[in-house]
C-alpha cells in the first residue's frame, strides 16, 4: 500500500527509528526517501511520488503547514500524516486543515506509535488517542452551537446513495483509485463525487470528512 514513504524530520533520532518503524510495521515499503527541512522535503516531492508523509509540523526552516497543503495538491492521493511533539489546538488544527489526514504524537511510547503505523493499512485515521479526543470535543462543541442553525439546512446538505458510500469509504482511509475500484466507478468519477461531499458537508480535507461521516454514524 505505501510503497515509496516520505519523513521529514531534523531530529536524527526520531527520524531514525520512525524510519525503523515505518520499514519493520508497514508491508510493501519499497524506499524510505528523509529530508531534515522544508527545502529538502520540496526537492524530494518534485522527484518523487509518495503514498505517505511522515512530516514534522516545525522544522528549522519554517513551520510545514504550507508544504503540506502542496504535497496534498500535488499528489492528492499521499496519506499525510503528522508528526511533532504539539497536542494543542494551534498545532492540530491547521494541521489537519492543510491537509493532514493523521496527526501522531512522536513524544508516545515507540510502541504506540507502531501500533498507529499498523492500524493505518486498515484504513483508520492515524490519530493519537488524545488528539482524537480533542478534535472530537471540538466537533461536539461546532455541533452543538450550530445545531439550531443546521437543521433547517438538513434537507439541502443530504447526500445521496452514492455520495454516502464515497465518504464511507474515504473515511476509512481509502484512496481515490482504491474507491473507484472498489465501486466500479472512474477515478475521476471517485474525483468527482468527493468534491461534491466536501462541498455539501462544508469541509476541506479528509479528517474533517472522516469526523462528519463518524458523526453520522457511517463508520465505527
Amino acid at each position: 500500500m505505501f510503497k515509496s514513504v516520505l519523513i521529514v524530520e531534523d531530529l536524527d533520532e526520531p527520524r531514525q527509528w520512525m524510519e525503523e518503524l515505518v520499514l519493520k510495521e508497514l508491508s510493501g515499503v519499497e524506499a524510505v526517501h528523509c529530508a531534515v527541512n522544508l527545502r529538502e522535503a520540496y526537492e524530494r516531492l518534485a522527484s518523487h511520488q509518495f503514498q505517505l508523509a511522515l512530516v514534522d509540523w516545525t522544522l528549522p526552516d519554517g513551520v510545514a503547514e504550507n508544504f503540506i497543503r502542496d504535497l496534498c495538491r500535488r499528489q492528492p492521493e499521499a496519506l499525510v500524516v503528522v508528526s511533532t511533539i504539539h497536542d494543542d489546538d494551534a498545532h492540530v488544527f491547521p494541521a489537519l486543515r492543510a491537509g493532514a489526514r493523521g496527526y501522531v504524537l512522536k513524544s508516545r511510547p515507540r510502541e504506540e506509535v507502531a501500533q498507529q503505523l499498523k492500524r493505518m493499512e486498515l484504513g483508520e485515521p492515524p490519530l493519537s488517542p488524545g488528539i482524537a479526543s480533542r478534535i472530537l470535543q471540538s466537533f461536539s462543541v461546532t455541533v452543538a452551537v450550530t445545531s439550531a442553525v443546521k437543521s433547517d439546512a438538513t434537507k439541502a446538505t443530504q447526500l445521496a446513495p452514492r455520495e454516502i458510500d464515497v465518504l464511507r469509504l474515504i473515511a476509512k482511509g481509502y484512496t481515490n483509485a482504491e474507491v473507484a475500484t472498489l465501486l466500479n466507478m472512474t477515478r475521476s468519477t471517485v474525483t468527482s463525487y468527493v468534491r461534491d461531499v466536501y462541498q455539501k458537508l462544508g469541509v476541506s480535507s479528509r479528517a474533517e470528512a472522516t469526523l462528519e461521516a463518524m458523526h453520522r454514524g457511517l463508520i465505527a
